[in-house]
C-alpha cells in the first residue's frame, strides 16, 4: 500500500492542526507547525510502518515537533502547555507552580510521555503506538515517571520554605 502525500495532507491536516494548536496555543504558530510536520513526515515516509495508522504516525510527529518548538522557545512555554489542559481557563496557580517545578527536571521524552498520558489521556496501548515503543516499555516508563514526579512534588519548593517549616515545628 503506497501513501499519497497529498491525500495524507487532505485527510489529516485538520487533526494535526488541532494538535499543534492545543500545544502551541497560537494559530499562526500552529499553521506553520502543520507545514513543518508534513515536511518531516515526507522526509520520514520511508521509515513509516504500515502497521501503524497514518494519523497515529502524524500525531506522534506533531507532538514531538511542537514539544521541541516549545522547548526551544523556553522551558516555561513547554511546561505551561502541559500544565494548562485544553479546557483550563482558570488554573489553580499553586498547583500550576508545583507542576512547573516537577516538570523542570524532565527530559523531552519524559515530557512527551506526560503529554500523551496525563494531558491527552491516551491508554498505554495508544501511547506505545504513537511513541513506537512496546506496551511493556511504556508501562515501565510511566511507572518510573510517576515515581519521579511524586518525589518532585513531595520535595519542598524552596530550601527557605523548608527551613521555615522546620522552625515552626
Amino acid at each position: 500500500m503506497a501513501l499519497d502525500v497529498g491525500e495524507l495532507f487532505e485527510r489529516h491536516h485538520g487533526v494535526v492542526y488541532r494538535r499543534c494548536l492545543a500545544l502551541l496555543r497560537q494559530p499562526d504558530d500552529a499553521a506553520e507547525a502543520v507545514q513543518e510536520v508534513f515536511v518531516l513526515a515526507l522526509s520520514g515516509l520511508g521509515r513509516f510502518r504500515l502497521r501503524a495508522a497514518p494519523l497515529t504516525w502524524l500525531y506522534a510527529i506533531a507532538t514531538r515537533h511542537c514539544l521541541q518548538q516549545l522547548r526551544n522557545r523556553s522551558s516555561r512555554a513547554l511546561k505551561l502547555a502541559l500544565v494548562s489542559g485544553p479546557d483550563s481557563t482558570n488554573p489553580d496557580l499553586s498547583a500550576r507552580a508545583d507542576l512547573e517545578r516537577a516538570f523542570a527536571g524532565l527530559s523531552l521524552g519524559e515530557l512527551e510521555l506526560v503529554a500523551h498520558a496525563f494531558r491527552d489521556r491516551l491508554t498505554q496501548d495508544e501511547i506505545s503506538e504513537v511513541m513506537r515503543l512496546s506496551r511493556k516499555t511504556v508501562g515501565k516508563r510511566l511507572k518510573a515517571l510517576s515515581a519521579k514526579l511524586r518525589l518532585s512534588l513531595e520535595a519542598p519548593a524552596e530550601p527557605a520554605r523548608a527551613g521555615l517549616a522546620a522552625a515552626a515545628s
